[in-house]
């Protein structure tokens, strides 16, 4: 047991020793005390073991952490830690692939930009309400959310992304105790983004499931983004009792925006229309082709 405690306290000494040296600076100072001390903050780099060490053959004074050393470890160990629950977050999110770069500076309409800007600047001043993007196709109300749940997540946020169409699909598959299990672990993050609500199918089992995920998560208190193509205007109009309860428990824990404008997916089947329009009715090109055609013949 002796020789065990030596060994032990032999390794510690050691690994303080190492830990004085590595972190020696030019401006460490010996005091009156015989020890070294920061130049930094003024604590003691080493300390005094007591007596009963020094039976054992250990040294008499160790090294150790100044006040100053110490704090930048805590924040070294603070920031791996953050970085390890980002990438587990990340993991987890399940955000769709192609939006996993989707960043806020490429958001094209400066309100819809302001918007989440300010979202994610205040998200944990905001609490339980979250957003509700609602729009025409196509006018980026998918691409914000998933900006938004970038930038969250790098932040440390945990966040959840399903379509209303998983949530009926998966749920297929579940007994009601694994279903109550499902429920749990996807209103769980602090942040949960359904995504198209309204494109699952009309029947009273999806509309239940959809809504049993949608009272859980706000009876938890926890914020949602939702984005669908259904007007405002329907919501508050909608005569089915079955989508109407939803909409009543959805719409006072968002803030309603509608996103506007011409349809980004449009946008770029344009611009991918004049690139092709380039390549295919250029005369440039087809004089170069011609040419081509005529020297091959000549040899």
């Amino acid at each position: 047991m002796h020789d065990t405690l030596k060994s032990i306290f032999q390794t510690l000494s050691e690994n303080a020793e190492e830990n004085f040296i590595k972190n020696k600076n030019a401006e460490d100072y010996l005091a009156e005390d015989g020890l070294w001390h920061c130049g930094k903050c003024g604590t003691a780099k080493q300390f005094r073991l007591p007596e009963r060490f020094l039976k054992m053959g250990m040294p008499e004074i160790v090294g150790c952490c100044c006040v100053c050393q110490s704090a930048k470890e805590k924040r070294e160990n603070a920031k791996q830690q953050l970085a390890s629950v980002i990438r587990e977050n990340k993991e987890n999110a399940d955000i769709p692939e192609h939006y996993l770069s989707a960043d806020i500076a490429a958001v094209e309409s400066p309100e819809a930009k302001r918007i989440g800007m300010n979202y994610i600047k205040n998200f944990e001043k905001l609490g339980r309400i979250g957003l509700l993007l609602y729009g025409d196709v196509g006018t980026g109300k998918t691409f914000l959310a998933a900006c938004i749940a970038n930038a969250l997540l790098n932040q440390g946020v945990s966040v959840k992304w399903l379509t209303s169409m998983q949530i009926v699909e998966r749920s297929c598959f579940y007994s009601e105790s694994e279903y109550a299990e499902y429920i749990r672990s996807i209103t769980a993050p602090d942040l949960l983004i359904i995504d198209d609500l309204g494109a699952e199918r009309g029947t009273d089992f999806a509309l239940e499931r959809v809504h049993s995920l949608v009272d859980t998560r706000i009876s938890a208190n926890l914020p949602m983004i939702v984005t669908t193509n259904i007007d405002i205007t329907d919501m508050g109009n909608c005569t089915d009792l079955k989508k109407k309860r939803t909409f009543d428990r959805i719409m006072p824990a968002t803030f309603a925006f509608a996103m506007k404008g011409t349809s980004y997916r449009m946008k770029q089947a344009q611009k991918s229309y004049e690139t092709l329009k380039d390549l295919l009715l250029s005369e440039e090109t087809i004089g170069k082709d011609r040419n081509t055609n005529e020297n091959d013949q000549n040899v």
